[in-house]
């Protein structure tokens, strides 16, 4: 049993190292696509300020509509931007969810492989401790023959 049990250990962590580097990756894609929003933001937000100063000074109503149709479709970028976000989002989460499930069914094998360890030990430190009675008897019964 113990050798299935080493055997399956070393599938786990290899599964868990590769859940990890998942992970790793889910956390910088989603960092990215948080940064990729924030600077379509900004951008929206540097476009509309430019679109207010040039309205005071006058446009054009091809200019307004120029400039309004423009601001419409970073508004529908930013939308469809938060959508992949939201995605980015669950996929970490079931990405985390995945490999601490992994971690925790590892961490159960080596806690089974420790306890097993321990009574193997428990079991040899006994086995020695009867030879050594047993040893000690033999040697107090030939001392005493002599």
């Amino acid at each position: 049993m113990s050798r299935a049990l080493h055997l399956l250990l070393e599938q786990l962590d290899n599964k868990e190292r590769k859940a990890a580097a998942e992970l790793g990756a889910a956390q910088l894609q989603l960092q990215q696509l948080e940064q990729q929003q924030q600077t379509l933001n900004q951008y929206q937000r540097n476009y509309s300020e430019e679109f207010q100063s040039r309205g005071r000074e006058g446009l054009t109503s091809h200019q307004f509509g120029h400039f309004q149709g423009f601001i419409n479709k970073l508004e529908a970028a930013q939308e469809q931007q938060q959508g992949v976000l939201q995605q980015a989002r669950l996929q970490l989460e079931q990405t985390r969810t995945d490999w601490m499930a992994l971690r925790t069914r590892k961490q159960a094998i080596e806690t089974l492989l420790a306890r097993a360890a321990e009574r193997k030990q428990v079991e040899s430190n006994r086995q020695e401790q009867k030879m050594m009675d047993n040893m000690a008897i033999y040697r107090f019964y030939n001392q005493k023959k002599r």
